[in-house]
């Protein structure tokens, strides 16, 4: 499980480098056409313990398909699965940063398409993590701006509305320090409040109910600093309620713990 498999980045055509990632089950690279190579991508990403095995299928067809839309985007969110399921700095450094490069390749090649905008914005906010202030804001400003370019596509997709909601939410959290620097280095003043973060995770839970843990923790966060107790309280039990699968969930669930303590004092 330990083998290294050995690729060619994003960055170039010649350069290569090697990253250690768990050895897929398949030894052989299958021909596939492209839908083909799409539908088996996705139907296994749907499982959290087989992402690996869906980002090393899609490294074993870059060569054949790189030029292709459909196939970009979802290497660039191939590469944030394998961020989000590292648990080392300089791993989760090198899949943000090519996946911000297929990303950036991904919207020029193709600027109306929302999933495009969708990943490229996502992987601008791991890329971000490991940015100074300065920086960091410039990838919230490069973050927004995406976002709602996929929203405008992709006006029924909830995953959307639950990263405008948590945008929201971290900048209404702005510190008064971290404002005046947005505005020195940018020229405006990002804004927002808790009761505009709500509305975004109610429109998740509209388009798809029980949408996930983190998006009820975060309604119920949201009630909780609007003190609406009752809501709040009803947000964390459904939280609780939703299995715990992925590393989010497992992280949304110990927050819920502290929101509801919070509730009893």
């Amino acid at each position: 499980m330990g083998k290294c498999l050995r690729y060619v980045t994003a960055n170039t055509d010649t350069e290569e480098q090697s990253f250690p990632v768990p050895k897929a089950f398949n030894t052989h690279v299958e021909e596939l056409n492209l839908d083909a190579l799409i539908q088996m991508a996705d139907n296994l990403r749907v499982n959290e313990s087989r992402k690996v095995e869906s980002f090393e299928l899609l490294c074993d067809h870059k060569e054949k398909f790189r030029d292709e839309i459909e196939f970009i985007w979802r290497f660039a969110r191939a590469y944030g699965d394998m961020y989000e399921l590292s648990t080392n700095t300089q791993e989760k450094k090198h899949y943000a940063n090519i996946g911000k490069t297929l990303g950036e390749k991904a919207i020029t090649r193709a600027p109306k398409n929302g999933y495009c905008h969708l990943w490229y914005a996502v992987l601008c906010g791991y890329v971000s993590e490991f940015e100074g202030l300065q920086n960091k804001i410039n990838y919230g400003y490069r973050f927004k701006e995406h976002l709602d370019k996929a929203i405008e596509f992709l006006p029924e997709e909830p995953f959307l509305y639950y990263l405008k909601g948590r945008y929201c939410y971290a900048v209404s959290k702005l510190s008064w320090i971290e404002r005046k620097m947005a505005a020195t280095l940018f020229g405006n003043i990002p804004s927002s409040t808790v009761q505009e973060a709500l509305q975004n995770f109610l429109k998740v839970e509209e388009l798809q109910p029980a949408f996930s843990k983190s998006n009820y923790m975060f309604m119920a966060k949201c009630y909780a600093d609007l003190n609406q107790i009752d809501n709040a309280v009803k947000f964390c039990n459904l939280a609780v309620l939703l299995p715990c699968i992925t590393k989010e969930d497992k992280d949304a669930q110990k927050e819920v713990k502290k929101i509801s303590t919070s509730l009893k004092r």
